[in-house]
């Protein structure tokens, strides 16, 4: 004669079609969110541009300036200018651009009385940028490129930049 063996009652007997369903769910969720984490890496393409200019007073420009060609943000500057008798201005902080027509201006800096640096490129955007020419003097009554030199009511824009290039590093 055989004998039974006990199950307990509330043990549930497996059901091999429900493991398995979660044991690859569970799989594919993991995927998944290692491809969306490699793909938004992917979007970020931070890229360094050299730049370089003389104004028309004989200062010039140097250093570089990160720009992100995938938002068309622009992530960092480290710029200077060295004028004739060797004095420096540092342009590394507040830097923001806007968009105008078919170009697109790049500040930095801009406390009051403090000099603001102004680079304009061609383009409506800087998504996809790859490096040109800094848009000399003016256009139709604005400033393209330069520094300008604010505080209060004072304005100037005496140092307009007569030549420049910002290229890929």
């Amino acid at each position: 004669m055989r004998e039974a063996t006990a199950v307990p009652s509330l043990v549930l007997p497996e059901a091999p079609d429900l493991a398995y369903l979660a044991k690859w769910t569970l799989r594919v969720v993991f995927l998944l969110g290692v491809s969306l984490a490699l793909a938004r890496q992917a979007a970020a393409a931070p890229v360094v541009f050299d730049a370089s200019g003389e104004f028309e007073n004989g200062s010039e420009l140097s250093g570089t300036v990160t720009i992100d060609t995938a938002t068309g943000v622009v992530l960092s500057a480290d710029l200077s200018i060295t004028n004739d008798t060797g004095e420096t201005y540092l342009f590394n902080d507040r830097v923001s651009a806007k968009h105008y027509g078919s170009w697109t201006t790049i500040s930095f800096g801009g406390a009051q009385i403090f000099p603001v640096l102004v680079l304009s490129v061609e383009g409506r955007s800087l998504v996809g940028y790859d490096g040109s020419s800094i848009l000399p003097l003016y256009d139709a009554g604005f400033l393209l490129s330069g520094i300008v030199w604010a505080g209060g009511l004072y304005y100037s824009d005496e140092s307009p930049l007569l030549s420049g290039i910002l290229e890929p590093n």
